[in-house]
Parts: structure tokens; C-alpha cells; sequence
């Protein structure tokens, strides 16, 4: 009889750390730190390539004379060219977890949509200058810099916070 109990108590304490190792495994399965490691190893390079693209070509527009010469334009429109496929690649991103619960469940993918509003933003900025051909107007390079300012701010938001759950260094900031 006493075999029988222990027997039972041994395998109602083993169900208990089972269905506990399976509760614990969910949560972290659902965590915002692994929400936003899978937006890194997706999203990591590209968002990089997306910082470096970007910030070429803030430089190559800071250093435009006011009367451009070809070599000029041509690198700013080979910048801008590459900046805007990955911005709009980017701003084609899913974003992963929507109806999740719980404020820090909703951390990624508020970041994330930042991200891409960020990079739809941008996209539409840097549209802006390869919108003309030849030298950009003055309103086009006005129009750049209007909305370079919130892209850029929607993306450093997002992409800081996504690097931050995520436990990462160094984002890919602009």
C-alpha cells in the first residue's frame, strides 16, 4: 500500500514539474526578448545596409554644391537608388505578434511598426530626389529633409528598442 502511494506521489510530482517546465517554456517561448532576437536574425543585415545606405546619402547631400556637377549627381542618384530599394523593402515588413496581450508582449511589435513607418517615411524622401534627374530643385531637397527628420526618428525609436529587448548592441541607427 505505501509502495502504491509513493508510486502515486512520485508520479503526481513529476506531472506538476512537467506541466511547470511547459508553462515556464511558453512564457519564454512568447518573451519580448525572443520576439525581438527573431526580428534581428531577420531583419539585422538588412536594417544595417539600410543605416549605411541612408547615411551615405545625408552625407552626399550635405556636400552638394549649389551648382552640382555630373560626378555629383550621379553618386547621390546611385546612393538614393540603393537607400530607397532597401527602405522599401523594409517598409514592407511584417510585423510579427499583433493581438498578443500585455504590455510587454505589444513592445515588439510597437517597435517594429515604427521601424517600418520609419522606412516608409524615408522610402518617400528619398523619393524626393531621384524624382528629378538632373540636379534636385530646392523644394525637392526641402521636401528630403521635412521628412527625413521623422523617418529617421521613427526608425532610431524603433530600432534602439528592438536592439534593446533583444539584449543587442549597437543598432543600426541613422
Amino acid at each position: 500500500m505505501r509502495l502504491r502511494q509513493s508510486h502515486r506521489r512520485h508520479c503526481a510530482l513529476a506531472a506538476l514539474a512537467a506541466l511547470v517546465a511547459l508553462v515556464l517554456a511558453g512564457c519564454a517561448a512568447g518573451s519580448p526578448q525572443t520576439g525581438a532576437k527573431t526580428f534581428l536574425s531577420e531583419h539585422s543585415g538588412a536594417a544595417a545596409n539600410i543605416a549605411k545606405s541612408t547615411k551615405q546619402l545625408q552625407l552626399e547631400v550635405s556636400r552638394l554644391s549649389s551648382a552640382p556637377s555630373a560626378s555629383q549627381l550621379s553618386v547621390l542618384a546611385r546612393t538614393a537608388a540603393e537607400a530607397h530599394r532597401g527602405l522599401i523593402a523594409a517598409s514592407e515588413w511584417s510585423v510579427a505578434g499583433q493581438g498578443e496581450e500585455g504590455a510587454e508582449e505589444e513592445d515588439v511589435p510597437r517597435a517594429e511598426t515604427q521601424v517600418i513607418e520609419g522606412a516608409t517615411e524615408l522610402a518617400a524622401a528619398v523619393a524626393l530626389l531621384s524624382a528629378h534627374p538632373g540636379a534636385p530643385r530646392a523644394s525637392a531637397l526641402a521636401g528630403y529633409r521635412s521628412k527625413l527628420a521623422p523617418g529617421r526618428g521613427e526608425w532610431d525609436e524603433g530600432i534602439s528598442q528592438l536592439w534593446y529587448l533583444a539584449h543587442a548592441s549597437h543598432p543600426p541607427t541613422l
